[in-house]
């Protein structure tokens, strides 16, 4: 296999074993962490919060660099300095502010230097070993690959080539916001995976409660 970083890549990204060095990674932590917040913790960020013992954004950040991503992006909004420690901040555009995960995930594309990007939530704390490289082999330049459990899509979990960035920003433009509806719209094609537990997030603080013992 040819491995590089060529502008011009396969169909698809390739053979059984993915080559890490035709993606960046993309890992979402620009929300505003709603369902997370306490009394205690109105303006709670759920990236940067411990669990057991370390920030949710570390966790995905070794998780990446396991998987041979060198490049890594963050989608944050809010501390970007505190985010910085572990890849390159990129920010929602200002006309997209408030407009969910899709907005960090074209900022991210944006951005991306390699021809694919591996997108991740900050909030995920489980990821199959082989979870790059089945999106990967599933993808096309023109058709994104998501995560599926028994539980449901996971489309936030998902390869997507950089040539998405402008049907992602038309989509937006247009008003719409929901990561299905984007899937649906390019065809994108799912990946399951059939153990429920595989892609577990943290959403409430009961998630948290339940998963930090």
């Amino acid at each position: 296999m040819n491995v590089n970083r060529s502008d011009d890549p396969p169909s698809r990204v390739g053979d059984p074993v993915c080559p890490a060095s035709w993606l960046d990674g993309l890992i979402l932590a620009g929300g505003q962490s709603r369902r997370m917040r306490t009394p205690v913790a109105p303006d709670a960020d759920k990236g940067l919060r411990d669990w057991r013992g370390r920030p949710l954004v570390d966790y995905v950040c070794r998780y990446l660099r396991g998987q041979g991503i060198d490049r890594i992006l963050i989608s944050a909004n809010r501390h970007p300095d505190a985010y910085a420690r572990y890849g390159q901040v990129v920010r929602d555009d200002a006309d997209l502010a408030d407009c969910g995960p899709l907005a960090g995930i074209l900022a991210g594309l944006r951005q991306a230097r390699a021809p694919w990007l591996f997108v991740l939530p900050v909030d995920v704390i489980r990821w199959p070993d082989d979870l790059m490289g089945r999106l990967a082999q599933a993808a096309s330049p023109d058709h994104p690959a998501y995560a599926r459990t028994p539980d449901g899509p996971h489309p936030l979990c998902l390869v997507v080539h950089r040539s998405s960035a402008a049907s992602l920003a038309a989509f937006l433009q247009s008003g719409q916001r929901q990561a299905q509806a984007w899937l649906r719209d390019c065809q994108a094609r799912p990946v399951d995976f059939p153990d429920p537990d595989c892609l577990v997030n943290l959403n409430t603080p009961e998630d948290w409660s339940r998963w930090e013992g």
